[in-house]
Order: structure tokens, then sequence, then C-alpha cells
């Protein structure tokens, strides 16, 4: 189907390309010639997605290069009985999937829209040509993927060796500085459902639901149906460490 009359193709891609593109300043692209952006550009094309519809499916291949310009998005992975748990987030200017398209292996895990998003999709061909001529994205690359190994790490030993208060509370924390807060109102910039902060959090949605509701009790949060605003940051942040 030709991309002028295909619904799912973001109209944006007429009018913005890889040199223009204000979400690239905060990626790992954001060095690179106006060269190397014109061949990134060429064959690259959007896709919009509505709040809670699948990018990429775990177990599936890698079409090119996710970039997402606009929105939030989870990056879950299946668990036992039906459980997805949150691995990672997503915002403007990250890429999706990068393992996967490096390793030229399938998809590990679903990325799915929190909010509406625009994805644009750069060549594998194109970003490798890119690569290959450019050794400071290469060694950018390898810092980018030594970092979210030691993350990864943390994160793994966290989620399975505190409490389960300590493990919420570090989710909104994660939330808080990952996305930032709303400057009129204090609410977290981003609308998560009680199962995907468990999601996050490793826990049942139960636990959550009971956890956020005395975190609520305390005063250390408020919340209004999905959104939550922090009142006691240095409390929050106790508990994530030491609660027992």
């Amino acid at each position: 189907m030709p991309a002028d009359v295909n619904p799912y193709i973001s109209q944006d891609h007429r009018t913005k390309n890889c040199t223009s593109c204000l979400a690239r300043n905060h990626s790992l692209l954001n060095e690179l010639s106006f060269e190397e952006l014109q061949i990134l550009n060429k064959d690259r094309y959007c896709i919009s997605y509505k709040a809670g519809e699948i990018i990429c499916k775990e177990g599936t291949k890698p079409l090119g290069l996710l970039c997402l310009n606009l929105g939030k998005v989870k990056i879950t992975r299946n668990g036992a009985n039906g459980f997805h748990q949150i691995i990672a987030l997503r915002k403007s200017g990250d890429f999706i999937g990068f393992r996967a398209l490096m390793g030229e292996r399938s998809y590990v895990a679903s990325a799915i829209a929190i909010e509406d998003a625009s994805i644009c999709v750069i060549s594998k061909k194109n970003f490798f040509k890119v690569i290959k001529r450019n050794k400071l994205l290469s060694f950018k690359i390898i810092q980018f993927f030594v970092d979210e190994l030691f993350e990864f790490d943390n994160r793994l030993i966290h989620l399975t060796q505190k409490h389960i208060r300590a493990r919420l509370a570090e989710a909104i924390l994660i939330l808080y500085e990952f996305y930032g807060d709303f400057p009129d109102n204090g609410y977290l910039n981003v609308k998560l459902k009680r199962s995907d902060l468990a999601g996050l959090a490793n826990m049942t949605t139960a636990n959550a639901i009971r956890v956020l509701s005395s975190f609520a009790n305390e005063k250390l949060i408020d919340i209004n149906k999905r959104e939550i605003k922090i009142n006691d940051l240095k409390t929050l942040k106790d508990i994530s460490v030491f609660d027992k």
C-alpha cells in the first residue's frame, strides 16, 4: 500500500527528516554529520501508534532501527502465569529493540505504546553503513550497551532482594527520573495502569495497589486515578534503599 494512503504511516514523514529531528538531539545520533544524516534519512518512514498498541513483538525480527520520535513506550517480557514484567522504559530520542538489531536476532521483548507515539524506522542497511564510517558512533554504541548492562544488573538485584515497599518506591522514582513531572501541578509526566506499576516493580497488581494506598495514606504521594504526585521525595528514596 502506498505511504500516502496508509493510515498507520505518520504524515510527519513528509515534512520532517533526520537532519531537522529534535528527538535526535537526545539520542546516539546527535553528533552525526549532515551527510550521514542524509544517509539515514534515505528510505526512512514513520509509523504512528495509539496508546496500548504493540510496536514490536517478542520473537519477531527487526525491520530496521526503531527511533522513538514522540511519546512514551514500555518494554515488556512475558513471565509465568501471563505476568508481563516491564524491563525498561523509553522516551523521545530512544531506540527500541536496539540489541536485537545490532545482534541480528529476534526481539527478546515486546514494545508497547504507553501513550500515542510516533516511531521512525531507519533502514538497517543505511544505519550499518553510517556505523562503519563513523568510529565515534561505534564507540558510543559500545558505551551504551555497557551502561545498559550495568543498569540491568542493578535492577535485577533490586527486584529480587528488596521488599515490595522498596520495589514500588523505586518504581515511582524511576518514573520520576525518567519522565519528570509537570511543573504546574507536580504530577508525574506519565500515566500508568496499576498493572503496569506492578510490572515495573515485579509484584502482583494487588500488592501494587495495597502499597500505593499505604504511600498515599502516609502522605508520601497523592493519587488521582492514574496520576501520581510525589510529596516527599527524600522519604521515598529512603524507603527504596532501606525499607525491609
